[in-house]
């Protein structure tokens, strides 16, 4: 047995990290929410600053706990961002970078594991696995730099801002994908 698995560990290993990265990013939403929503406030409140004094060349300096110079307490502040749609749905992305790390970390160790059980040379299973958990790292963390940017570049530029992030971990994973489904197609439908 030992010796099956020795191909795809390391998707296996990867895997595991995926699941323990998305149970820490789990705690960190609930334990961190404050500190979340002073960093979600403090780059809305930069855009906004930015945008009413476009030309002045002023920066805004939001400092901890989201105090202020005097000179800026003209910037506008965020009362309750749980009723703003914007930060609702940087709160949605934030989630999903926890629910596609817990379930692409699954999904690497079971695709390691099919792999395992194929007729794919020992390299290929430890390519694809490796692949496949790679891109199941990636991906998790695009959703997360998304939904920190959200606040700052509106709905459509956080998504833009990661694409070259999340592009790449969807295709290493689908290689990955792709990789298993031919050698298990391989193998059921190749005569022995």
């Amino acid at each position: 047995m030992t010796e099956l698995i020795k191909p795809v560990r390391y998707g296996i290993l990867i895997g595991l990290f995926g699941l323990i990265f998305g149970i820490g990013w789990a705690f960190w939403l609930v334990l961190g929410h404050e500190r979340i929503h002073a960093s979600l406030e403090k780059s809305a409140v930069q855009k906004e600053w930015a945008s009413m004094h476009l030309f002045e060349g002023e920066i805004p300096h939001v400092h901890k706990e989201g105090e202020m110079h005097k000179e800026e307490k003209s910037m506008p502040h965020l009362k309750d961002q749980h009723e703003n749609p914007i930060f609702e749905l940087s709160h949605t992305r934030l989630r999903r970078g926890h629910v596609h790390a817990m379930g692409l970390g699954i999904f690497t160790i079971a695709l390691s594991l099919a792999l395992a059980f194929t007729s794919a040379p020992d390299r290929i299973k430890t390519i694809a696995s490796v692949l496949a958990g790679l891109g199941g790292i990636v991906y998790p963390f695009a959703w997360i730099i998304m939904g920190y940017r959200t606040p700052a570049l509106g709905t459509n530029g956080a998504e833009a801002s990661v694409t070259t992030i999340a592009g790449p971990g969807v295709l290493l994973v689908l290689i990955g994908i792709s990789t298993a489904v031919i050698f298990l197609l391989k193998d059921i439908f190749h005569k022995k």
